[in-house]
């Protein structure tokens, strides 16, 4: 049992009695979002309780459990004994596996960097650890066997402390394959000790398999020990003894592992994560190097900081250059972040393409394996090679659409949030807000686009100010603005209303800040771009209310019309009513407005517009009670057929020229 209380509920190993609501851990809503199921599954967590109640019925302590969470106790007090505030966070995730105390900004730079692997507990961390103690072990006239027992024990204690993360485990396995190859004389196989931490892995937990952090981990291994040495061969070479000749063999070894790594994991974390840093390889070659110093540095302070006295100083000193590293490991993404292109916005490729993908570089590593046996591996073999390989990397990231225009209802809870696309790679958001989901900007909106591969949104429409279609977008703008996000934001349409001034100046500002152009529309208002129309049918002016006042839009590309409302009620929805008795057409889609109420989508303007389908963006079991009963029963009686994305998930409907499908993303139903 885990749980997300900071409060200690019981010792570790006690017996409990709980009661509470168990609830099915949610699937994503979104393409893109986060797969919380796989990522639980992947850990056995199968369900989540609810309000639970928690009464411990024998007090029973175990003592492993029991030491190592006082271990932990005693590393997070070194830790803020001996390490500067600044850095604190950062040495707790590498030497602890902790991320609370880690800030998004630290995240964001060690991620633009190709850095993400130094903040978890990585293969690196625990082969340092390990076999630095192995080695002091021995230094202190241990017996071999004895110091290979002990540090082993020592490697998966401290993998099992930090998380038992796929990475750690895996690494203390590979570890004492290491240490069983010295013990009983033998040479170490890096392939077969990666293939037996895989096997003890997917048996103890088959569903690591869908976890990213298993496969990249086992991706950056195999590329280092079956992609480097068939691409980068070693050959004999004149030693140079020089500082020069050494740090030119350190760099080209360097950029050659990169390089290799890159390859093997470049689907995964396309798939994963949807871009890829631009300039990590090159950086690495700075940071890897001096990785170890850190954690030695880190490792020193948290040990001295747990000790009394005078010893604290001397964690405080041994800290300063793994502070000092961290600080220019900041610097330096603060300084890639600056630059033109920092992270290639790829996209999720289809699960095909990363297949063909790895059967291309396997196909290009067999012929240079038989080429170099023939000893017939020349420059054009190599060239060939790679070829292939650049192949693979452009079918990757080479999306084309099979639709016309795609329109695209995020489940967001309590909000409002659409995205338009085009075959031409247009992109416009209609609202992007919501109250019952925080961050959804960050955890939603943002992940979806870039799923999509969108690098530059055209136009954001926001009908009011009202928090559930707003903070969200809100959220995007300060991203953008800070460098969070390497999405381009050209333009921010607002209607005016005198009501809601003050919350429009704001989300001015955050536009002005990420270089977007704020442009108010109103009633009449046409924004074209190539076929592609948006009409403002609301508000005329600002005298009406935040919701009656909503922005409508009609949006048209060929014969495809769909209507966006807001939260459009009253004397707003009778001045759209008219525009819409002059212009009268047949409409694909029509957001219910205010996420449907009862005051809203009267009997008339249903009627008026009667859509092919209509959505409704609510969340499940709200207090406000949307979608409102009357409200259900004036589409029933009119035949419109209806869907509530919190049901469904995201709907997307797709127009290829001449027909709509529509799919949701729970079950991919399909309707024509």
């Amino acid at each position: 049992i885990k749980t997300q209380s900071e409060e200690r509920l019981a010792e570790p190993g006690s017996e409990i009695l709980i009661r509470g609501v168990l609830e099915e851990i949610p699937l994503p809503a979104n393409p893109g979002q986060f797969h919380e199921r796989n990522y639980q599954y992947a850990r056995k967590v199968k369900w989540y309780l609810e309000g639970a109640d928690l009464q411990v019925v024998r007090e029973k302590a175990d003592r492993l459990l029991f030491w190592q969470e006082q271990v932990k106790e005693k590393m997070r007090q070194g830790i803020s004994r001996s390490i500067p505030q600044s850095v604190q966070g950062i040495f707790l995730a590498m030497l602890t596996g902790e991320k609370g105390q880690l800030g998004q900004e630290e995240k964001s730079l060690f991620t633009v960097i190709g850095g993400s692997h130094i903040l978890a507990i990585s293969g690196l961390h625990l082969s340092v650890l390990g076999w630095g103690f192995y080695k002091i072990l021995r230094r202190l006239r241990i017996p071999v066997w004895a110091a290979g027992v002990v540090a082993s024990g020592w490697i998966f204690f401290y993998g099992i402390l930090t998380g038992s993360s796929a990475s750690a485990m895996r690494a203390a396995v590979m570890f004492a394959a290491g240490i069983g190859a010295v013990l009983f004389k033998r040479t170490y196989d890096f392939l077969s000790a990666m293939a037996l931490a895989s096997i003890l892995l997917l048996a103890g937990s088959p569903l690591l398999l869908y976890d990213s952090s298993f496969l990249l981990s086992f991706g950056a291994i195999a590329g280092l020990g079956l992609i480097q040495p068939v691409l980068f061969p070693h050959k004999d070479e004149k030693k140079n003894r020089s500082a020069k000749g050494k740090i030119t063999k350190s760099l080209k070894e360097g950029l050659q592992s990169g390089i290799s790594v890159w390859l093997a994991t470049l689907p995964m974390v396309m798939y994963f994560f949807f871009e890829v840093p631009v300039w990590g390889i090159l950086i690495n070659l700075a940071v890897l190097p001096t990785v170890n110093i850190v954690l030695i540095s880190g490792v020193l302070g948290c040990v001295l900081g747990m000790l009394p006295g005078g010893l604290v100083l001397l964690g405080r000193a041994a800290a300063v250059p793994g502070t000092v590293l961290l600080q220019g490991y900041l610097k330096a993404g603060e300084l890639v972040r600056k630059l033109p292109v920092s992270m290639w916005i790829t996209g999720q490729p289809k699960l095909w393409k990363c297949g063909a993908y790895y059967l291309l570089l396997l196909a290009a590593l067999l012929v240079l394996m038989y080429r170099e046996k023939r000893q017939k591996a020349g420059g054009k073999s190599r060239c060939v090679c790679w070829g292939v390989l650049g192949m693979g990397i452009l079918l990757l990231s080479l999306n084309v659409p099979d639709f016309v225009l795609r329109t695209v209802f995020l489940d967001v809870g309590q909000g409002d949030s659409a995205c338009i696309l085009t075959d031409k790679g247009s992109c416009y958001l209609i609202d992007g807000g919501s109250s019952s989901i925080s961050s959804v900007g960050r955890y939603r909106i943002l992940p979806f686009l870039k799923s999509q591969g969108i690098r530059k949104v055209d136009g954001i429409f926001v009908s009011h100010m009202d928090d559930d279609h707003v903070n969200g977008i809100q959220e995007l703008l300060e991203m953008t603005a800070a460098g969070e996000s390497a999405i381009r934001i050209r333009h921010l349409f607002l209607s005016p209303c005198r009501e809601t001034q003050e919350k429009a100046e704001s989300l001015k500002k955050c536009a002005q800040q990420a270089g977007c152009r704020v442009v108010s529309i109103k009633t009449g208002t046409q924004i074209r771009e190539g076929d592609l129309v948006f009409s403002c049918l609301s508000p005329k002016d600002s005298t009406m209310g935040s919701n009656e006042g909503s922005q409508v839009l009609r949006v048209s590309l060929g014969g495809f019309d769909s209507l966006f409302t807001g939260d459009m009620e009253g004397m707003g929805e009778k001045d759209v009513e008219q525009l819409l008795e002059k212009d009268k057409r047949s409409w694909e889609l029509l957001k219910i407005a205010h996420h449907g109420s009862k005051n809203s989508s009267s009997q008339e303007f249903l009627e008026l517009v009667h859509p092919r389908l209509g959505i409704i963006s609510c969340a499940k079991e709200n207090r406000y009670g949307h979608p409102h009963a009357e409200l259900l029963e004036r589409l029933e009686d009119l035949e419109i057929l209806a869907v509530q994305v919190w049901q469904t998930g995201a709907v997307t409907a797709d127009w290829d020229g001449k027909n709509t499908k529509v799919s949701f993303h729970y079950g991919k139903i399909m309707l024509e």
